[in-house]
């Protein structure tokens, strides 16, 4: 089973598998098949003891029930005779089976006929009884005591033929037992033994090429790759092996080879790179030049400020609220990034972002904001620009795509030392397999520019990718669309409020 070569580790496994299974099977078969044998010997033998002996305390009763019933003409002796003598009919049904042309089966048939002839002669006794018909019934119970006392001898006889046929048997049971046991400890020990012998020589057939491929491998890592491999053909498995690790070895060698010559190559593409960057340097240089001499961003802010004073002055509330709004809006975007806002800061940011809304479209949005007047949740510390990309697009893909307006809400609320804020707004909801895309980030680029804000142009896939890097978690996004609604909560940590 082991020597022949080119067989796989496969097949001599099944082999060794379905043999030792086959050997196992046959020794539980036996096992099963004698032990069955020898417990239904043992049950039979404890049923016929048990069924005489039943027979025989129920013979006493009916005799002393009919005893009492003669004396004393009670009705409770005479219901017990008729219980009792029930009783002795149903064991006799059961003797039948034990009726048979053995010189067993001949006395239960002379048994038999002896009881029904009894409960006949007592039956009678009982009417003479009651009929009042004295002789008769003397004489009648005088013939019944003698067959019962011969039936009492008689079932003694055979119950003391029973043990000792039982002796004997149990002494054949013993035997069969003892002889049972021997035949499973030797197979059983076959079994081991072939275990034992198939482990070693599988185990030496599979660890003597392994460590000629150890052997050859510390040569490798030595740096010796002209090293001769030489095959193994103990088994399909280990030819492959031993042609996949030359294969291997060889490509090592090519490999380190083509390792040589590119760091030829990339020593001259350095030098060509720095030349590059001494030239991007001075490109730079000129480009910064030129930025100075466009118009400042922050001439634009103030710009603004002074229309929002000059409407003012002029009365002009609407021009006034709008100017200011925007003036906000904008401050609030030179910040920059990488400035850590206040969870009230970007409501303030996200109010003056939705009141220009408001005036732009009118009553087609309803605008809802519920923060609860808590420091600790109105302090929580988070990436600048988080909140409102995310009512952007409830504005842009939700609320703005119904002809008849929607509404966006805004709500805050602390639950097991986290702060859930939800974005919500009515409107066309977002497919299952995209939500799964933008909280596992592998929506694609070009996808995501489209959900993308007007003003801020970072789209949710990046606002996610600050909240995680920033509170150093996954789970601080969650995204649910029902009954026309969809959801946009972030579960972020509460933080104590940082210099920003």
């Amino acid at each position: 089973m082991i020597g022949g070569s080119g067989v796989s580790y496969r097949t001599k496994l099944t082999t060794f598998f379905l043999l030792a299974t086959t050997i196992s099977f046959l020794v539980g078969i036996y096992s099963y098949v004698s032990s069955r044998v020898l417990m239904n010997d043992m049950t039979q033998m404890l049923d016929r003891t048990q069924h005489l002996t039943g027979l025989y305390n129920d013979l006493v009763l009916i005799q002393q029930a009919t005893e009492d019933y003669l004396f004393t003409r009670s009705s409770d002796s005479l219901q017990a005779f008729y219980d009792y003598s029930n009783s002795i009919t149903a064991l006799m049904q059961k003797l039948k089976q034990d009726m048979d042309y053995t010189q067993r089966g001949v006395k239960i048939t002379n048994l038999y006929n002896m009881l029904d002839h009894y409960l006949k002669a007592l039956d009678q006794v009982i009417i003479d009884k009651r009929n009042k018909k004295t002789d008769a019934y003397i004489a009648g119970y005088q013939e019944a005591k003698k067959q019962y006392d011969y039936i009492g001898h008689y079932i003694e006889k055979i119950l003391s033929t029973d043990l000792a046929d039982s002796a004997q048997k149990y002494a054949n049971i013993k035997q069969e037992i003892d002889r049972s046991a021997a035949i499973n400890y030797f197979l059983f020990g076959i079994t081991i033994l072939l275990t034992i012998v198939t482990i070693v020589l599988f185990s030496n057939e599979i660890t003597k090429p392994l460590r000629k491929l150890v052997s050859y491998a510390r040569e490798i890592i030595r740096g010796e790759f002209d090293v001769e491999i030489k095959q193994d053909k103990t088994s399909s498995e280990v030819r492959i092996l031993f042609q996949t690790f030359r294969m291997m070895t060889e490509s090592i060698k090519e490999y380190i080879n083509e390792l040589r010559e590119k760091q030829k190559l990339e020593r001259k593409l350095n030098e060509e790179k720095l030349n590059n960057l001494k030239m991007k340097s001075a490109l730079q240089e000129t480009e910064l030049l030129s930025l100075q001499s466009q118009v400042n961003p922050h001439f634009i802010f103030n710009s603004i400020n002074i229309g929002a004073k000059i409407a003012m002055l002029q009365g002009d509330k609407v021009t006034c609220e709008y100017l200011e709004n925007f003036a906000d809006l904008f401050r609030y975007s030179l910040k920059g990034l990488g400035y850590n806002a206040t969870l009230q800061e970007e409501i303030e940011n996200v109010t003056a972002y939705m009141n220009l809304l408001i005036v732009r479209f009118g009553g087609l949005i309803d605008f809802r904001i519920s923060v609860p007047e808590d420091k600790a949740l109105r302090s929580l510390v988070m990436p600048r620009m988080t909140l409102q990309p995310l009512v952007e697009n409830a504005f842009i893909h939700g609320a703005s795509q119904n002809e008849d307006g929607g509404t966006i809400k805004l709500e805050a609320e602390v639950r097991n030392g986290r702060a859930l804020i939800t974005i919500s707004n009515t409107g066309r909801e977002i497919p299952e397999e995209t939500i799964r895309l933008i909280l596992s980030q592998k929506y694609e680029k070009h996808k995501d520019q489209k959900r993308q804000g007007h003003t801020t142009g970072i789209g949710i896939v990046n606002v996610l990718s600050r909240l995680r890097l920033f509170y150093k978690q996954e789970d601080v996004m969650e995204i649910r669309c029902s009954d026309g609604w969809t959801r946009f909560i972030l579960k972020l940590p509460l933080l104590k409020e940082e210099a920003v």
